[in-house]
């Protein structure tokens, strides 16, 4: 169940947007070796955004998921980097990312907890 927000100060348009989330959708799966049917992702686009004293293309991401192991945030970040550069134009250097491990007890879903 990873939960991914992505907070930028770049613009995109609607199609855009979705075309972006679907993407990162799967490339989450992948990376985390989840089911795609249990990834959420949320995209705040056009934020006021300041990273190193000035508003160029940054972004914070934010990826809390059940069993995530520290060994795995490296590449996790590597494969996230890559894709904002690659899909947004976001220099890597200008991404934070804040990786989290959740408790299945913590975490609620169709009613129940995980």
């Amino acid at each position: 169940m990873p939960f991914i927000r992505v907070e930028t100060n770049i613009s995109l348009d609607d199609e855009d947007k979705q075309q972006f989330i679907k993407k990162f959708s799967g490339a989450a799966a992948r990376m985390l070796a989840k089911p795609e049917s249990y990834v959420m992702i949320a995209l705040d686009a056009a934020k006021p955004l300041v990273f190193g004293g000035n508003g160029e293309p940054a972004a914070h991401v934010s990826l809390g998921s059940i069993g995530l192991a520290r060994e795995s945030c490296p590449e996790l970040s590597a494969g996230i980097c890559k894709l904002l550069e690659a899909e947004l134009s976001i220099p890597q250097n200008r991404i934070y990312i804040d990786f989290r491990d959740l408790e299945g007890g913590m975490f609620g879903f169709n009613g129940k907890t995980f």
